[in-house]
């Protein structure tokens, strides 16, 4: 047997628990943790357990104690009520009602045929009574000296004598009686029952019986309630025990001396006595035994014992399994911080399944790759920002060559007369000037829309279709800072790739959006575009040049929006076969170049 206690899992547990309270002083964290976790637990299991079994039992005490008195407290009004019941059905019965009055004419009336009527009238006014109160059972009139009975509605099993009735209690001129046996022949239940006088013509000495179904009894005296048998003991309001199921210790006929607080629990040999009085003045006493009682807090201590003991188990092994656990997170982080000390950067991370160590090995690892991130799109926004120089700087052939030869075709064409040469000429320098110029990558909006309108004077003189360009722009945004040469390249796609050599209209819209937005929209009325034709023109694809237009295009507006304001700035465009195209994107006033 010790063999084999020596290798169970409790037997480890001992070694080890007896191991870490042996030592003096605890450096390990393996062993901290196993001293905190066994010291906490079982202070906490013993100061749970201690006022638990006080609060609970007293709170199981109290409920046992609350629902059988409220058990009581039902059965006494249920009773109270089956009385009631018969008091009423006693007073349609018996008091000056039609029923009195017709028995006491069927009793004085000489005449057969009067007889005949009253007779039927009563039974008639009996059956109803019968069908509307369905708790009431045996019922008839008696002459109280011959004992002689008329009108009953069913026969008896035994000789009717009220004296030998044991009698419950007397309120006015109705006396209650039993609980006794019904005198029923086809029951031979526990009945409550009611007597009363009748008033005749004549002074003839008849009273009305009525007692209750056989049934209503045994529904209100439940043996078990609550999951525990109960033995009734009922008293009438002189003190005497009328009905008893213990007649042991509370004979019948005998007076109740076993004086009890109403809704109060008292002992009486093996039994709890409770006790409940009805407002009506009688009382029920019910007895519970003991070990009865008692059962459901014995098996409350026996779980919670139980709970204990497999509590103490389950947070010994939860315990060491968290140890292990974190044992060996530790080995992987410290794994990882050893590779970061010989500079390798390229190993792959490994997880240790407990939330907050794979947070930091995460936010480790990420740093890693945020740092190669940046790395790469410094280089990438480098690259961008050389392809842009490069994509302007094809445009920028000898621009000086080309102002002088401009300005000699301007002059040559002011000597000839040519005046609209020489505006088309001077609009076209400008324009030059404009694109080509060094005045650096931010202007006004006031400079790129007159550069807009020279380039689209331009188109008019040189297309033969009808281009009609409405301007719309808020004063208020013409000092507001935009990048040069960011519309004339979408006004160009409007013309080439939404108009498409047709006459067509221009919308030219730069309003406030917000106090600290300008919005800008394009839209044109042409043919529309595709989404895959759309998707090209961004991407640098199905880039048309146009003779006069430079055709850099969509991809070149996206990327500089992106450039100057980040990558949320970009250019939105919506088109629609056969209705049009609007180009739309926002110019922040705290961007770059504000």
């Amino acid at each position: 047997m010790y063999r084999f206690l020596k290798h169970t899992l409790f037997y480890r547990i001992y070694l080890i628990i007896k191991n870490i309270f042996q030592r003096k002083t605890i450096y390990s964290l393996k062993d901290r943790i196993t001293r905190a976790f066994l010291i906490t637990s079982i202070i906490t299991f013993v100061l749970v357990s201690f006022v638990s079994y006080f609060t609970i039992y007293s709170i199981l005490y109290n409920k046992i104690e609350k629902g059988i008195d409220s058990a009581l407290d039902k059965t006494v009004k249920d009773m109270d009520s089956a009385f009631d019941n018969l008091t009423s059905v006693s007073e349609q019965l018996s008091y000056e009602g039609a029923a009195a009055r017709d028995l006491s004419n069927f009793l004085t009336s000489e005449s057969y045929a009067e007889k005949r009527r009253y007779y039927d009238d009563i039974d008639v006014f009996l059956s109803l009574i019968d069908f509307t109160n369905p708790n009431v059972g045996l019922h008839f009139y008696y002459d109280r000296k011959s004992l002689n009975m008329l009108f009953t509605n069913g026969s008896l099993n035994r000789e009717f004598d009220i004296n030998n009735l044991p009698q419950f209690m007397q309120k006015s001129e109705f006396s209650f009686y039993g609980p006794h046996l019904s005198f029923n022949s086809d029951k031979n239940d526990l009945v409550m029952s009611v007597s009363s006088p009748v008033k005749i013509i004549d002074g003839t000495d008849y009273s009305l019986y009525i007692e209750t179904d056989s049934k209503t009894l045994s529904k209100i005296l439940k043996r078990n309630q609550l999951g525990m048998d109960m033995y009734y003991t009922i008293v009438n309001d002189k003190g005497q025990v009328t009905y008893s199921e213990m007649p042991n210790y509370f004979p019948v006929k005998s007076i109740y001396k076993y004086n009890v607080p109403n809704n109060k629990m008292a002992k009486k040999g093996e039994y709890y006595i409770f006790t409940k009085k009805s407002s009506l003045g009688w009382m029920l006493a019910a007895a519970i035994k003991k070990s009865v009682f008692n059962i459901e807090i014995k098996q409350w201590i026996l779980r919670m014992a139980a709970i204990g003991i497999l509590l103490m188990i389950v947070g010994i092994a939860i315990g060491f399994v968290i140890w292990r656990s974190v044992y060996r997170s530790i080995k992987v982080f410290k794994n990882e911080i050893n590779l970061m000390a010989d500079s390798n950067f390229d190993s792959e991370l490994t997880y240790t399944n407990i939330t907050e160590f794979d947070n930091v090995l995460g936010e480790f690892y990420s740093m890693k790759q945020k740092v190669r991130q940046l790395m790469f799109e410094i280089k990438q926004k480098e690259k961008d920002r050389h392809s842009l120089e490069v994509d302007k700087l094809l445009y920028q052939i000898n621009p000086h060559f080309l102002y002088n030869t401009l300005n000699i075709v301007q002059w040559m064409a002011k000597a000839d007369g040519h005046e609209d040469i020489v505006k088309f000429v001077s609009n076209l320098v400008r324009l030059l000037r404009y694109n080509l110029g060094k005045e650096g990558s931010i202007v006004t909006i006031e400079r790129e829309v007159a550069a807009l309108k020279d380039y689209i004077s331009l188109q008019k003189v040189r297309s033969d279709y009808r281009l009609e360009v409405i301007f719309n722009i808020d004063e208020r945004t013409l000092n507001v800072p935009i990048p040069r040469f960011i519309l004339q390249p979408l006004v160009e796609n409007s013309i080439y790739h939404g108009l498409n050599g047709e006459d067509g209209c221009i919308w030219i819209n730069v309003l406030y959006s917000r106090p600290d937005t300008v919005s800008v929209l394009i839209k044109d009325n042409g043919q529309g575009m595709s989404r895959e034709m759309i998707k090209g023109l961004l991407e640098g694809e199905n880039t048309k040049r146009g003779d006069l237009g430079l055709g850099i295009g969509l991809n070149y507006v996206n990327k500089v929006l992106q450039v100057h304001y980040g990558d949320e700035y970009k250019l939105n465009i919506k088109s629609q076969i056969g209705v049009g195209t609007i180009y739309r994107f926002n110019i922040p006033i705290s961007g770059e170049g504000a």
